[in-house]
């Protein structure tokens, strides 16, 4: 069973240099359409095998692109939400070692009297 896009990750399309063909890639990068355009029954199959390569390639850039600038905003926030819980973890850190300290001064006041 294949897994469905990603709701919140849109499709990708390209079209070739000339307009001829029209690629559309869903989210995780299979093709979800090709569509040609009328003028490409005046092509050559050679140069409409190179419109549809030429699409194809651009739609993968640009999801290439998509899926490099998701992963480094991820990267991003897992950073933040990483340094938070550190700062987090230091002020606790720094709490409980002034609770001890003044714990050992108390105790030591006590033995000094």
């Amino acid at each position: 069973m294949t897994e469905a896009p990603s709701p919140h990750r849109s499709p990708v399309i390209a079209t070739s240099a000339d307009g001829t063909v029209r690629v559309t890639l869903r989210a995780d990068g299979l093709i979800e359409s090709v569509t040609l355009d009328p003028r490409v029954k005046r092509l050559p199959v050679d140069d409409l095998g190179k419109q549809i390569t030429a699409a194809l390639t651009a739609a993968q850039q640009k999801l290439l692109q998509q899926v490099n600038t998701r992963d480094r905003e991820e990267a991003q926030q897992a950073e933040k939400r990483l340094s938070a819980e550190l700062e987090n973890i230091n002020a606790e850190y720094r709490r409980q070692t002034a609770v001890f300290e003044a714990t050992a001064i108390e105790i030591l006041n006590r033995i000094d009297s």
